[in-house]
């Protein structure tokens, strides 16, 4: 069995690639320096030489021209050479394409994406949610996680003030994905779109409270709630808009999907 992960180079890609390295034969492929929207033929012969195909490329920050196409367009473009192929491919997308509230320009782009590729035939969309990484029962500073590690380690404060509560989610450790994606792969998995939920929920204010205790860092609970009922529309619909932590103050709950 060969599987060709794109975007092999992040948190999660990077993890499946030494996990599938063990027991299959895998291709890492990068497209940072690519032209995403006509694909050298020698890159497009290294994607689908593979069984299955597993795509974890995306933009957590889309401000260029090809970051919007690798997140909105780049799926479908892949799909469309695939029907020569028609090999296997697996898609991490994000739970924020399902909660209306999220009109930050990441969640916008992934929802763009998926409407292009409704109904399409070999295509298995796994979206996300909050992914971590645990090792010897303590939370890494991996992924998106590791701004809160570096938060904590180069400010030098006393205290850290941090925002309470903070978006709710239903958080997966990355072995799970890691056991969906096998299922997928050895056939026993009917479904073509999964949602991925952990079993515990988790305000941010949790994980900060986690990653405090690893740090040996004390904390400040800012219990901006109040602040954000009485912020006047505009100011909330700017907050919601942002792909940093102020868009915390509005406290979306990921966990109903």
């Amino acid at each position: 069995m060969k599987i060709s992960i794109i975007g092999a180079t992040g948190f999660i890609g990077k993890f499946l690639s030494d996990e599938f390295s063990k027991d299959f034969d895998v291709l890492n492929l990068s497209i940072r320096n690519e032209n995403l929207a006509d694909l050298r033929k020698e890159k497009i012969d290294q994607i689908f030489s593979s069984n299955f195909i597993i795509n974890c490329a995306s933009s957590l920050n889309p401000k260029t021209k090809n970051d919007f196409y690798l997140n909105e367009k780049f799926l479908n473009y892949l799909l469309s050479l695939n029907n020569k192929y028609k090999k296997k491919i697996i898609h991490l997308s994000s739970i924020n394409t399902l909660i209306k509230s999220r009109m930050d320009k990441y969640s916008i782009s992934k929802k763009k994406c998926e409407e292009e590729i409704k109904d399409k035939e070999n295509l298995f969309l796994i979206r996300l949610p909050f992914v971590y990484s645990v090792e010897n029962n303590l939370i890494q500073p991996k992924g998106n996680i590791s701004i809160i590690f570096d938060y904590l380690r180069k400010t030098k404060l006393p205290i850290y003030p941090m925002i309470y509560p903070g978006h709710l989610y239903q958080p997966i450790e990355i072995n799970f994905l890691k056991k969906q994606i096998l299922k997928i792969i050895q056939g026993n998995e009917t479904r073509s779109e999964i949602n991925l939920v952990g079993k515990e929920k988790k305000y941010l204010w949790d994980i900060f409270e986690e990653i405090a205790k690893i740090e040996k860092k004390r904390i400040l609970k800012l219990d901006l709630r109040f602040v954000y009922k009485i912020l006047p529309k505009t100011f909330k619909s700017l907050i919601k808009k942002q792909n940093n932590f102020m868009q915390q103050l509005a406290s979306i709950d990921h966990s109903k999907f």
